[in-house]
C-alpha cells in the first residue's frame, strides 16, 4: 500500500518558469487528474513531472512548461493512467 503523499525533488528545466530544478512538490494519489494539472508519472524507469495536455479515454498526454527543454508526449506519446504517480498539489519550501 502506497502512502497517499509524497514528495518529489524537480529535476531539469521542463516545467520551468512554473517549477524549478531543486524544488521540491507535494503529490498527492491516488490521481484524478484533468487537463492542466501537473502530475508525476514514470517513463522508461524515470520519474517524471509534466502538466496533462489532454486526456482520451485511458490515455493521457502530456507537456512540459518549457517546451525547448521538455520531453513529453510529443516525443513518447501518451501515457496509461496506470503510470501516473499523482497530481502535485504543493511546493514544499
Amino acid at each position: 500500500m502506497k502512502f497517499p503523499l509524497a514528495r518529489f525533488t524537480i529535476e531539469g528545466k521542463s516545467m520551468e518558469p512554473t517549477l524549478r530544478e531543486g524544488e521540491s512538490v507535494l503529490v498527492f494519489r491516488p490521481l484524478k487528474g484533468k487537463r492542466g494539472d501537473l502530475i508525476v508519472f514514470k517513463k522508461n524507469a524515470k520519474t517524471m513531472i509534466k502538466r496533462i495536455e489532454r486526456i482520451e479515454g485511458d490515455k493521457v498526454y502530456v507537456k512540459g512548461d518549457n517546451w525547448q527543454e521538455s520531453t513529453d508526449s510529443q516525443e513518447f506519446g501518451a501515457l496509461n493512467r496506470a503510470q501516473i504517480e499523482g497530481k502535485v498539489i504543493a511546493r514544499i519550501q
